[in-house]
């Protein structure tokens, strides 16, 4: 990722602090999956360059979509790690088409890298698609 410097810190929450999170930050009154708070952007960002930002992680959801997709709770949060880091490199699959397959791609080139199979991003990406 170009990164081999650089920090970042992983926050495993609930359902409930994932949903104040989500609530006080994007305006959204339901829990997510995960989020990413980066700390390259916006007036601050050159203060602690080799900080990427925060991920934070939801246990029950990623408990749920391992049930549902049949794969390791493991499995799911190595996904959704890779998910939010890329969110923290500047990576956003909400600008459209073509910026979600380059996320998806990079997301199972990290994945792969940490040899994960291609199962659960088959899986979370068609759930993205519904």
């Amino acid at each position: 990722m170009g990164y081999t410097d650089a920090e970042l810190s992983i926050v495993i929450v609930d359902d409930a602090e994932m949903a104040d999170l989500n609530r006080e930050y994007r305006h959204v009154d339901s829990t997510t999956d995960v989020l990413a708070f980066p700390m390259q952007e916006g007036d601050f960002g050159d203060v602690c360059p080799e900080m990427l930002g925060d991920v934070v992680l939801s246990a029950e959801t990623a408990f749920d979509m391992g049930r549902q997709c049949g794969c390791t709770l493991a499995e799911v949060l190595d996904l959704l790690l890779a998910h939010g880091i890329l969110h923290l490199t500047g990576y956003d699959h909400e600008k459209g088409e073509a910026e979600r397959r380059v996320m998806q791609e990079k997301t199972l080139e990290l994945l792969s890298m940490l040899g994960r199979s291609e199962k659960i991003l088959a899986w979370y990406a068609g759930a993205e698609d519904e």
